[in-house]
């Protein structure tokens, strides 16, 4: 059902479907969400919260998760680096 209202919504700018035989890419649009995902984005999208109460309570996930002493949520990988990146410079000054 979902996957029929996208294709005629990309269908209606032109756009083709690919096999994407490339793993997660942005290039191919990211990665397909799991139904959980997309109710906890639908959930997510009811309410107003404040982003910097989410962005800390999902760092603390993210850091229970894997391990590591915190966690950040960034746009997307650029942001990713660009944040790792800092973090190793502001080291060495």
């Amino acid at each position: 059902m979902i996957e029929g209202n996208l294709m005629s919504f990309y269908q209606k700018l032109g756009l083709r479907r690919v096999i994407n035989a490339r793993s997660y890419s942005t290039k191919a649009g990211g990665s397909l969400m799991s139904p959980a995902v997309i109710q906890a984005m639908k959930e997510a999208a009811e309410s107003f919260v404040r982003i910097k109460d989410l962005q800390e309570a999902a760092g603390r996930v993210i850091a229970e998760v894997t391990g590591a002493e915190a966690g950040y949520v960034t746009s997307g990988a650029a942001a990713g680096l660009t944040l790792g990146m800092a973090g190793c410079v502001t080291i060495f000054v």
